[in-house]
């Protein structure tokens, strides 16, 4: 199992580390529009349900991720709506705002400068992991609707905070990952002195993110190392999400780039051979269909992995 296998560090002072990042950065990734708006309204306690449904009809793109995402399998025997009021309801607000950083995101991309990121790829990936994290957290009653898509959707926001502050930085690291077979995070602690994982965190509890979450994007490459309870929720979570994207990363990986589904943690929660086949496949038809309303260009016929 893939983990970060640097000399321990304190999160506290790596926090510190990536806040003098983020203030020193002429540029990262950052939500605009209606994404901007609907984070505005959730700091605001007086705002109400219908501002939002306002906000989130003004972005056609937002309103039909909205509408697909209510009428999900993770929302099975429930009536499939067309009313946006009743979606945002049933998704929640933390997944409308999400879903809105996302597509915010993925509209900018004209503007990275980092000649060995895929952004395509990125965004791909991301998306894989989210849906594989949605069918996973159906066979975990104690995830929250949504929350599990969340987490895989944003994840790995660090890589892209990354290539757009340091572009050129950045794109050596990934080059040095790519012929070495060195683990990604290890270099970018050596060159920035922390990883993707962790200024993913930072970010998106800037954005707004449960700090709960936040915490579990923070360990999502080590668990263990986190100090959860083994029977508790973050740890669950966490251990899902290292697997999910495990899998995603696997799939998309060119032939010579394969990191192997994370064949230990699919033991640790009790998944065979068969499950995670079966969980793949799911995945597979689910990103198709994302992947269409989002605009981003389809999967090949013959993936790369699976």
């Amino acid at each position: 199992m893939t983990q970060n296998t640097a000399n321990p560090r304190d999160p506290e002072a790596t926090r510190g580390q990536i806040r003098r990042f983020i203030l020193d950065a002429e540029s990262l990734p950052s939500p605009k529009g209606a994404a901007l708006r609907l984070i505005e309204l959730a700091r605001d306690p007086d705002s109400s349900i219908d501002e939002t449904v306002r906000v989130v009809q003004t972005d056609p793109a937002l309103t039909g991720f909205v509408l697909r995402a209510a009428n999900a399998a993770r929302f099975g025997g429930i009536e499939r709506t067309l009313d946006l009021k009743r979606a945002v309801v049933r998704v929640g607000m933390q997944m409308v705002r999400a879903h809105a950083l996302a597509l915010s995101m993925i509209r900018d991309h004209g503007k990275l400068r980092c000649p060995r990121f895929d952004y395509i790829r990125f965004w791909t990936e991301s998306l894989y992991t989210a849906v594989l994290m949605d069918a996973l957290a159906k066979r975990y009653r104690e995830f929250r609707p949504g929350e599990a898509f969340v987490l895989g959707l944003l994840a790995g926001i660090g890589r892209l905070a990354f290539a757009t502050a340091a572009p050129e930085e950045y794109s050596t690291v990934l080059e040095r990952a790519a012929g070495r077979g060195v683990p990604l995070q290890l270099l970018e602690q050596q060159a920035f002195g922390f990883d993707h994982h962790e200024l993913s965190s930072v970010l998106l509890a800037d954005w707004g993110v449960p700090t709960e979450l936040a915490d579990i994007v923070y360990w999502q490459c080590d668990p263990e190392g986190g100090g959860f309870d083994a029977d508790s929720r973050p740890y669950r979570l966490a251990g899902v999400l290292q697997l999910a994207s495990g899998i995603a990363a696997e799939h998309l990986a060119p032939e010579d780039e394969g990191r192997g589904i994370v064949y230990l943690r699919a033991a640790l929660l009790e998944l065979d051979d068969e499950d995670i086949a079966a969980l793949t496949a799911e995945g597979l038809a689910e990103l198709r269909q994302w992947l269409q309303l989002i605009g981003l260009p389809p999967l090949p016929k013959t993936p790369a992995k699976g």
